[in-house]
This record gives structure tokens, C-alpha cells and sequence, in this order.
């Protein structure tokens, strides 16, 4: 079974991860036998299986409680990042990276056990691997995830079949260790997502209200490209148009495969010979970039605005 996300999508994303690292240890095959003889049918959850052109799908998955929204503190400085805590039923706490670009929602083994994950499937486990990773991972439902007062019931995760390091999906982060990633395909069920970066926080909103950006602030609003399974607009890098991914999680001002003399974002936003980092997949547009700016992704709408971060000045 193939959950909702488009998977191999994520896979090209997260490219890179080529061997273990150094803190990472495989569960030994019994461990893993143990978790995955454990597959339940994820209508069960109230979930509903449907056809696609490209096989069976998962719908109704990661229900956010309504009417709530949490200022979260971002964890990763230098530059902010949006590492977060993950909050346990019993005062545990957990960081965890909010990734824009990774279309799938990703555990530590440990952690996944600590929240009670279970793999689902139709009768067998259902295993992944990103490319250049030799760790399968189990898609898997856990009963909630919990950012402050921001409840997710039954999401969707892939349990990596490891402990310690994420691998590639830490995004090296060096506060941490990084427990999990939370992805776009959870991201998205929020109403807004809004980057405080002068408080240093990230704020989750799904109190169904549209977003109204300060008029005198507004630098540019934006689409979000459809169907891209990822936080993605459309750009022009070096005089060509594409999709440009919004990437708050990665330490760098642009990412691409090639040099970028300009980068262009509608009529508001101009880079011109900006840092250019290798990029893990696609021109991304990094947090040492987006820390300059008030950014509110909107994901129901469809929308992502950029304003600046002071009042103007009145001449």
C-alpha cells in the first residue's frame, strides 16, 4: 500500500544520506520483526482507503483539534530554525524539525515506540526507503502528536527501523538530537503557519480565519504550486521560471545545483548573487533568508506572504 504522500517525490528530496552515521543504530531484525507483525488495518482508525492511478491511497488522516493555535520557541539558532519541542502525555518533551520540503513525517524508532506507533497496512507491513538510506521505514499511525496545545490525532509516520540520528533528515541541525521530522504532508492541514523570527517562535494556527497581511508590510503573496506534495512557489532563477521550495529547516540563504546570480519572488522579493549552497534536491530558498522577512504560509488558501519585519518609515 502507498500512503497519501507522493513518496518518490520525498525520496529525490531527501537524497544524500548514503551510510549509517556515526550515532545511528539499526533495531536488530527481531526488534523489527516484533514492530511489524504488529500491522493493523487503518480503517480501524477511521481512515479510508481509496484507488488512484497510482495504486491504493490513505485519506483521512492527521485531524487537527480546532479553534487552537500555539506559539512554538525555535530551537535551532544561528540561523533560526524550526526545531521544536514535541510534547509527551506525561511532561516529556522532544525536539523535532518542522521540514516544508520533505513531503512525509518521519520517527525515530524509540520515539516512535514512546508514542505508541503502530504499521498499517492491508494485511502486511508497508517498508520505504529514501534513496541512498539502507534503513527501511514502516509506515505507521500514532493516536496524537502533540505541539503544545496543538493536538494531531492519527497521523501518518514512517517509523525508521533505527535509533539516533535521522540521518539526512537532521538537516544538520546541531541542537537536538533531532527525534523526528514533521512534514508537509501534516504541515498543510494547518490554516497558517506564521515565522515570528524577531520572538523566535513559529506560529500554529487552526482556527479556520483567514490571514490578513498588514498592507504596509506586504512585500508579496504568492501561490503555493499545487499538488506538489511540498511548501513550493513559482520563481525565476537566473532569468528562467520554476518552482522555488520555501525551506526554513535549511541553514543556508539558496540552495541549487549551479550557481544563482538572481532569484526572483513576483515583484517583491529580489536575490541578487546570493550564497549558494548544494542543494538536497531543487532551488530552495533558505532561513537565511526567510529570517529577514515576516513569513505566513497559509496551506488552505494556498497562499504564502512575505512582509518586512519593521514598521515602514514615514518620511
Amino acid at each position: 500500500m502507498k500512503s497519501q504522500m507522493a513518496l518518490g517525490f520525498v525520496m529525490l528530496l531527501m537524497a544524500g544520506c548514503e551510510t549509517l552515521e556515526s550515532d545511528t543504530q539499526r533495531i536488530p531484525w527481531e526488534q523489527q520483526h516484533a514492530y511489524l507483525k504488529k500491522v493493523q488495518d487503518p480503517r480501524i482508525y477511521g481512515l479510508s482507503i481509496y484507488d488512484s492511478p497510482s495504486g491504493p491511497r490513505i485519506r483521512g488522516d492527521a485531524r487537527l483539534h480546532p479553534e487552537r493555535a500555539v506559539g512554538l520557541e525555535m530551537l535551532a539558532e544561528e540561523p533560526l530554525r524550526p526545531l521544536v519541542d514535541l510534547d509527551g502525555n506525561h511532561g516529556e518533551q522532544w525536539p523535532v524539525l518542522l521540514d516544508f520540503t520533505s513531503g512525509a513525517t518521519w520517527l525515530e524508532f524509540e520515539l516512535a515506540n514512546e508514542l505508541g506507533a503502530r504499521p498499517v497496512g492491508e494485511g502486511k507491513a508497508t517498508l520505504v526507503n529514501l534513496t541512498g538510506d539502507d534503513v527501511p521505514a514502516a509506515l505507521s499511525i500514532v493516536s496524537s502528536l502533540r505541539l503544545g496545545q496543538m493536538f494531531v490525532e492519527y497521523p501518518l509516520v514512517y517509523t525508521r527501523m533505527a535509533t539516533g540520528s535521522l540521518g539526512a533528515m537532521n538537516r544538520d541541525v546541531s541542537e537536538g538530537p533531532v527525534r523526528a521530522v514533521i512534514g508537509w504532508d501534516i504541515l498543510k492541514k494547518f490554516d497558517q503557519v506564521r515565522f515570528l523570527y524577531p520572538v523566535q517562535q513559529v506560529l500554529l494556527t487552526s482556527m479556520k480565519e483567514e490571514y490578513a497581511p498588514n498592507p504596509e508590510r506586504l512585500l508579496v503573496t504568492l501561490s503555493l504550486v499545487k499538488d506538489a506534495d511540498l511548501c513550493a512557489v513559482r520563481g525565476r532563477m537566473n532569468g528562467r521560471e520554476g518552482n522555488i521550495l520555501i525551506d526554513p529547516a535549511g541553514d543556508f540563504e539558496v540552495a541549487a545545483d549551479g550557481a544563482v546570480s538572481s532569484l526572483l519572488l513576483g515583484e517583491g522579493i529580489e536575490l541578487l548573487n546570493p550564497a549558494t549552497a548544494p542543494s538536497p534536491g531543487g532551488v530552495r530558498i533558505g532561513a537565511r533568508v526567510l529570517k529577514n522577512y515576516l513569513v505566513t504560509v497559509c496551506p488552505k488558501v494556498g497562499v504564502i506572504h512575505f512582509e518586512t519585519l519593521a514598521e515602514p518609515e514615514v518620511e
